[in-house]
This record gives C-alpha cells, sequence and structure tokens, in this order.
C-alpha cells in the first residue's frame, strides 16, 4: 500500500504537470514551416549570406531553418497558428468566390491573425514587418 500512493501521486502529478506545457506542434506543422523557410532561401527572397561572404550550403539553410523554426514556436502557440492558417484558408475561399484581390484577404483577417502572420514572416522568412507590409 505504501508503495501505490506515491505512484498515484506521481501520476497525478504528471498529468496536471502536462496540462501546463503549451500544445506541441504537429510534425506537419514542423514540415510545411521549415519548407516555406527553405522555400523563402532557395527562391531569392530570403538573402542568407555566412560571415565569410559566402552562400551557404543547403545543409546550412536547412539548419537555419531548424533554428528559425525553434524560434517561431516560442512566440507563437499552436492554437494561434492553426486559427491563423483556418482563418487565412476561408478568407481565400470567400475572395474566390467573391472575386477579391489579396489585399482583400490580408484586410480580413483579424488583429491577433495579422500578428501571427507578422511573426511568421519575419521568425520563417526573415523579413522585416516594413517588408511584409509592402
Amino acid at each position: 500500500m505504501k508503495t501505490v500512493k506515491p505512484l498515484i501521486a506521481l501520476l497525478f502529478g504528471t498529468l496536471v504537470l502536462s496540462g501546463c506545457n503549451a500544445e506541441s506542434y504537429p510534425p506537419e506543422v514542423k514540415t510545411d514551416l521549415v519548407s516555406l523557410c527553405m522555400e523563402g532561401i532557395l527562391s531569392g527572397q530570403t538573402n542568407v549570406i555566412d560571415k565569410d561572404g559566402k552562400k551557404p550550403s543547403a545543409a546550412d539553410f536547412l539548419k537555419l531553418c531548424e533554428f528559425r523554426y525553434g524560434e517561431f514556436i516560442k512566440e507563437v502557440p499552436l492554437a494561434d497558428y492553426l486559427a491563423q492558417q483556418t482563418h487565412l484558408y476561408e478568407s481565400f475561399q470567400r475572395a474566390y468566390r467573391q472575386k477579391y484581390v489579396l489585399e482583400d484577404v490580408y484586410n480580413s483577417l483579424s488583429p491577433k491573425d495579422k500578428e501571427t502572420f507578422a511573426i511568421t514572416s519575419k521568425v520563417m522568412l526573415g523579413l522585416e514587418t516594413e517588408e511584409v507590409e509592402q
């Protein structure tokens, strides 16, 4: 009986503490964000040059994108990111049906969604806020 009580306390404590942690990003979302970062670099939208002025290798780019992903998940809770993605998708659906332009899609997002979009652009693509708004 003495070993059962500590075990129950340990299990209960683990459950309580696991409820305090933010929900972790699923692997497919990580893949999407790292791919977004890599696409930005490989397309030339995001210029990356090492300290010697040389262009890093693809492996270096991947390490950079993994680092950016780690920083991104510290700033944006999964629920906020998923909500922004859902709202963006819904906004594109409305825009397509009603013949809106891309500016209308962005303008229809909530301030919270716009903030998440700005953080995504800044952290994952390395763009500054002024560049995002242009």
